[in-house]
């Protein structure tokens, strides 16, 4: 069906330059009939007026002129050159005459031509500025509420005379169409450059209606190949095109900038809103935990009980001592997940700080055996005291839950330059290599446990983040010998400051 309508196309053009050339020979028959017959002139002002017959052919083409222009030569020599009425010349200065003739008359074809072409480009240049500057100004109103790709095409149909408009995100790989449906364009084309599969360029073919042209070409910016475009309609400048589809790029990646920007709005309103309810729970729970706690110290203090009825009221208080704790916990958890927490650095011994951490994990490590190796001179931390413990706590709760009932857990201590680096050492499984650094992601827990212990996957989050926050670091490690390590590095003291 295609090659049916293209061959009639062509059939149509060839007719349509076919009348062309037989108004230029209508023409010059008539003008050379009139100046011979009616008027009488010379050949001079015949002349004259052949060429101006060339110079009005030259309108249509160069083709239609240089035909003209021999039509025009041999009209002349026909009833103005002896002999009269033939073809023959007898004088050899009619000869030059005529040559002169003919050369002036190409050469004013060809220069009309050109000026008329050179026309015809400047003002399609200046059309096609203007629709650039028609086009960006619409793209910059575009509100992106119903289908971003969709506006896109209708804003290149409206504003740059296309015909029909596909445009093909390169996140999705999908089209959207203005004005034909998906058969109108190669699909596969428009998606391989949506996807950066193939490099720049502009594929073209001929339309159906000539002299419209079809042509796909991808949005690009900095490189990055954000989707392409097609149109149908009027042959437009590789410049053009390319300007176009820079001002495409422009949009798509201002539009995914807000879509980007809302996302990270609602995360922080999330945290905003999860902050200020950690609070209020946190505030609502201390009161009564207090009054818990200071009714059973009562009861335990001030009146006499059997044995085994002071063990349960002890279990209490210490049931009530560690929820406490929790909400403490989860309320600085939450404030450093939002990223609410000031760092307040104080001179914090390395010692008291892992003996307070074990005091306050007492019932949480489970009778578990503690080995700590701290060299004697090791230099003080510079680090906010609470969160420096709830990081190690961390790494101690997350040792207890993935090792076996009863296993070690060891704490090395080392110094290095200005930080010292703590250890914590399990007796585990140990850690999957692809997970090492999958476990510090927020609510992300191993796949060898994610069903058989308890926890939210918060725990390593929140040390990371405390140990980022004082300019340290954590990482994880498989041990040789089996079990895993993590080691929290958080800066010691200026030496120059404890000197003084």
């Amino acid at each position: 069906m295609k090659s049916t309508t293209l061959i009639l196309l062509r059939q149509v053009s060839l007719w349509e330059r076919a009348l062309r050339l037989l108004a230029c020979v209508l023409g010059v028959a008539a003008i050379g009939g009139a100046a011979f017959y009616v008027f009488h002139v010379n050949a001079i002002v015949c002349a004259l007026a052949l060429v101006l017959a060339v110079l009005m052919a030259a309108h249509w083409g160069l083709f239609e002129a240089v035909v003209t222009s021999i039509l025009a030569a041999l009209c002349l020599d026909y009833f103005f050159l002896p002999p009269i009425r033939s073809l023959a010349i007898a004088d050899p200065e009619n000869w030059v005459a005529l040559m002169a003739f003919f050369v002036t008359a190409i050469t004013a074809s060809r220069l009309s031509t050109g000026i008329r072409q050179r026309a015809r480009k400047a003002w399609d240049r200046q059309m096609e500025v203007e629709r650039l500057f028609r086009l960006s100004r619409s793209l910059m109103l575009i509100d992106g509420q119903e289908g971003f790709g969709l506006q896109i095409a209708r804003t290149l149909a409206e504003e740059c005379g296309f015909l029909k408009v596909a445009y093909c995100d390169g996140l999705d790989g999908q089209i959207s169409f203005v004005g034909v449906d998906d058969s109108f364009v190669q699909r596969q084309t428009l998606q391989d450059v949506a996807r950066g599969e193939a490099s720049w360029f502009v594929w073209r073919e001929a339309s159906l209606l000539p002299p419209n042209e079809v042509v796909v070409a991808p949005v690009s910016l900095g490189g990055r190949v954000l989707g392409s475009l097609a149109a149908v309609g009027p042959p437009i400048s590789e410049a053009a095109l390319q300007a176009m589809a820079n001002l495409v790029a422009i949009a798509v990646e201002r539009a995914r900038e807000r879509a980007a920007e809302g996302r990270r709005e609602a995360i922080r309103q999330g945290d905003r809103l999860k902050g200020v309810l950690l609070d209020a729970l946190a505030h609502e729970f201390a009161t009564p935990l207090t009054s818990i706690k200071g009714a059973i110290t009562t009861i335990r203090s001030q009146y006499h009980h059997a044995d085994d009825e002071d063990d349960l009221l002890a279990v209490a208080e210490e049931e009530v001592e560690k929820l406490n704790g929790i909400v403490n916990d989860s309320v600085d958890m939450g404030r450093i997940e939002s990223g609410r927490t000031r760092v307040r650095r104080k001179t914090l011994p390395v010692s008291d700080w892992i003996q307070s951490s074990l005091d306050r994990m007492k019932n949480a490590l489970d009778g578990r055996a503690v080995t700590v190796q701290l060299p004697d001179d090791v230099s003080p931390l510079s680090a906010d005291p609470e969160l420096a413990s709830l990081a190690l706590r961390q790494l101690l709760g997350n040792a207890v839950k993935y090792s076996p009932p009863g296993s070690k857990i060891g704490i090395l201590v080392e110094e290095s330059d200005s930080t010292v680096t703590v250890r914590v050492l399990d007796e585990g499984p140990g850690i999957p290599p692809n997970e090492l650094n999958a476990i510090f992601e927020r609510f992300y827990r191993g796949s060898r446990a994610c069903e058989s212990i308890s926890g939210m996957g918060m725990g390593l989050s929140i040390a990371r983040d405390i140990a980022n926050a004082h300019g340290g670091s954590l990482k994880a490690e498989n041990r040789t010998g089996g079990g895993a390590q993590f080691s929290l590095t958080l800066p010691a003291l200026v030496r120059s400051v404890r000197s003084v």
